[in-house]
């Protein structure tokens, strides 16, 4: 199976649910980006240990109300 750098989601599922279908496409130094509207608390809590946050961006959309992010996330040793 083919890996890469990078998995780009977007109103996709919870970010549990995300790196749980998805982290057999990721190369062991990849990424996760997931779009979020308000920032994801209680996905975050309920992630497996070994998934960390690399960055949390705040993002300005124009023409869209609410708040909007961009994380990264990285898979650590499990």
């Amino acid at each position: 199976m083919q890996k890469f750098d990078g998995v780009i989601s977007r109103a996709f599922a919870s970010l549990s649910d995300m790196v749980q279908g998805c982290h057999q496409l990721l190369l062991p130094e990849g990424r996760f980006w997931a779009l979020k509207g308000v920032y994801p608390t209680d996905e975050l809590s309920a992630l497996e240990k070994h998934y960390n946050v690399e960055a949390c961006h705040r993002l300005d959309v124009p023409g869209c109300d609410g708040e909007r992010h961009l994380l990264e996330l990285s898979a650590g040793p499990q």
